[in-house]
């Protein structure tokens, strides 16, 4: 099965793209979502770390212990760079690890807040991932999650996907090429925002890759997420729905058993 660079996509945005304005807007977005100003003294695990921006974003907001895994090797090597140049004296380690392998997750211990933002639907076994990250979260803990809404249309965007993993590179940049533009009017017309002003994340062009890339793919509608966490012993705290009807629903569970 073809899969997706994700490492090559990050490391790609964090030579062009990261800057310190970056983890800025990191730093809010994680303050918005967990409707909290800091995070002193807390432990934080960042599931599938990407760049590591979050992980530093949580370390400029008082993280006492942050701890950033991603299966891809790629990406491990760029945030240990990004770390070098915007944290370098920051308590962060970052090391491979998938949420599907149970033991390497249970050997990290538990987190005061678990942070697997559009990570475990790429994982190709979402609900064992899902369950997986669930279990290192600390009682009381929390858990933030982001995941693909499931709509009409993700059948097709699976197809769209599975065809591009499978394209030579000349023609995945014909098909980026060919979806920015029509990326770009559907969110607008939907959010009624200019989707080049992004508010966390990567720049809109190494999202739109992203998006027509990424895969192993999953989604699922707000409703079976929050049913599935209720049964592993969670409470909901908080549900972002997506900008579009594709895009991912945030959610920040509470661990209450």
């Amino acid at each position: 099965m073809a899969v997706f660079d994700f490492g090559r996509n990050w490391e790609s945005f964090s030579d062009q793209r990261l800057a310190p304005q970056t983890i800025d807007d990191a730093v809010r977005s994680l303050q918005s979502l967990l409707e909290r100003d800091h995070l002193q003294g807390m432990s934080f695990l960042d599931v599938g770390c990407g760049s590591g921006l979050f992980s530093i974003a949580a370390h400029r907001l008082g993280a006492a212990r942050v701890v950033g895994i991603d299966i891809s090797p790629r990406c491990v090597a760029v945030s240990r760079r990004n770390l070098g140049r915007f944290a370098p004296n920051a308590a962060i380690s970052f090391d491979e690890g998938s949420a599907l392998d149970p033991e390497r997750l249970a050997a990290l211990g538990t987190f005061d807040v678990v942070y697997a933002w559009g990570s475990l639907h790429h994982t190709g076994a979402m609900w064992s991932a899902i369950a997986n990250a669930a279990k290192q979260v600390a009682p009381g803990g929390t858990l933030v999650l982001a995941i693909y809404n499931k709509h009409l249309t993700s059948p097709a965007w699976r197809e769209i996907k599975r065809f591009y993993n499978r394209a030579p590179g000349a023609a995945q940049y014909l098909l980026a090429i060919f979806f920015a533009p029509v990326i770009y009017v559907a969110k607008f017309l939907v959010t009624g925002r200019n989707p080049l002003h992004k508010e966390r994340g990567m720049d809109f062009w190494h999202d739109v890759i992203d998006w027509i890339g990424g895969f192993p793919y999953e989604y699922a509608p707000r409703e079976e997420v929050e049913a599935f966490m209720k049964a592993s012993g969670f409470r909901l705290r908080r549900a972002v729905p997506g900008q579009t009807p594709i895009a991912c629903n945030e959610f920040v569970f509470q661990r209450t058993a």
